[in-house]
């Protein structure tokens, strides 16, 4: 016989896995933040120096002013429906063919987000007969839009490479197709994988590789389309996805690929076709980050030359990164929740926004420190920062020999 369950029931055992995850320190709790331009934000009333946000081209407030978007932010708001039906209008046409442009590919198509490109792509390429290896650093999205595929889904792992070439060996004739996805750039690091020999795996073996360029878009490679762009291997993949709301400082993810796979995802991406299309304005001002982009690469010649200086800064301090990162996500490992969480307060007393990254978003005992860059920072906020965050682990250490 089946235990009825009551709401009050219910919510009484969501207090208690509450109370679990406050036991372990992994509660999250809301706060309120007006990011502002320059690599700023105010919390609290307070002014502090942003190193949290992923406004890497310092583009979110800039094209805010642009006359051409208030006007058609003043004409309309929402989209009022999803592309399928009535909700495409001639921004969203002119961004899908911008950055069709922009990534060099046939076509591109608008997501609402994000999240929602991965899920929309990857659930409907990959069939029941199909398997999709996915890297276990990859993005929620990633990982989410792989287990909800219809296909099964294998795990691989960036550093060992030789295995997923093994596993496709052994495996590859269960499948009718096989898809490789990887991040272009992996969000708690800023590293880029080794996409040349993940395309020389993929096409030894038959199988299809599709990269996310969330971190990347606007920011690596002589073009500035991203982590494929840096590695040339843009010819070699099947679908690139990108978002428009880390460097090009909006709202929205897409896909750019061949115009069959496009048209194809077009008539059967649940996550497109069922949600309302961004609105009207967020394209026209994305229009204008593109524009921007292209226009003026030393945005992302400044920026790397921070990121280097950031790394070189590191090194000197003698703290604990990951090696080889190009991208302008700078993390500094500490190891236990307790410190990342503990420095991060005392950074932001201090006028740093250093958020602390901990469980489950990265694995037990990586917890760390993430600095994301934007050309609103300078050499000296960023030698400062880092000289802080030296000092409070020295302090800490300190204290803990004293007791």
């Amino acid at each position: 016989m089946a235990i009825r369950m009551s709401k009050m029931a219910f919510q009484q055992q969501l207090q208690q896995r509450l109370a679990a995850l406050d036991a372990k320190g992994q509660r999250r709790t809301t706060r309120t933040v007006d990011c502002l331009p320059g690599g700023l934000c105010r919390i609290r009333g307070r002014e502090l120096v942003n190193f949290g946000g992923n406004d890497y081209l310092n583009l979110a407030h800039e094209v805010s002013h642009s006359d051409q978007v208030r006007e058609v932010f003043a004409a309309q708001v929402g989209a009022t429906a999803s592309a399928l039906v009535c909700g495409r209008s001639q921004w969203h046409e002119e961004l899908e063919d911008a950055l069709a442009t922009f990534e060099d590919t046939e076509a591109a198509l608008l997501f609402p987000t994000g999240f929602a490109a991965n899920l929309g792509l990857i659930s409907s390429l990959v069939q029941t007969d199909d398997a999709v290896f996915c890297d276990r650093d990859n993005h929620a999205s990633i990982i989410d839009a792989c287990r909800s595929s219809a296909g099964r889904m294998l795990v691989y792992r960036g550093d060992r490479l030789e295995s997923l070439e093994e596993s496709l060996r052994r495996r590859r004739g269960e499948y009718e197709r096989v898809f490789i996805v990887t991040d272009g750039v992996f969000s708690m690091n800023g590293r880029v994988p080794e996409l040349g020999l993940i395309c020389d795996i993929a096409e030894r073996h038959d199988a299809l590789v599709i990269v996310d360029e969330a971190h990347g878009t606007g920011v690596l490679g002589e073009h500035g389309r991203g982590a494929c762009d840096l590695c040339n291997v843009e010819h070699r993949v099947l679908a690139r996805v990108g978002t428009l709301s880390k460097a090009l400082g909006g709202l929205g993810g897409f896909v750019a690929a061949d115009a069959t796979t496009i048209d194809w995802l077009r008539n059967t991406a649940r996550t497109q076709f069922f949600s309302t299309a961004l609105p009207p304005a967020i394209c026209a001002a994305m229009l204008q980050s593109l524009r921007i982009v292209e226009s003026e690469p030393t945005r992302q010649q400044d920026l790397a030359q921070l990121t280097a200086f950031a790394h070189r800064q590191i090194s000197e301090l003698g703290l604990q990164t990951v090696e080889s990162g190009v991208a302008p996500i700078v993390p500094i490992l500490l190891g236990d929740e307790e410190s990342a969480v503990r420095i991060s307060s005392h950074l932001m007393d201090a006028g740093w926004f250093v958020p602390a990254i901990r469980p489950p978003t990265v694995a037990s005992g990586t917890s760390r420190l993430r600095l994301s860059l934007t050309i609103g920072h300078n050499e000296q906020q960023i030698k400062q920062v880092l000289a802080s965050v030296k000092a409070l682990i020295g302090a800490a250490l300190t204290k803990c020999k004293a007791t």
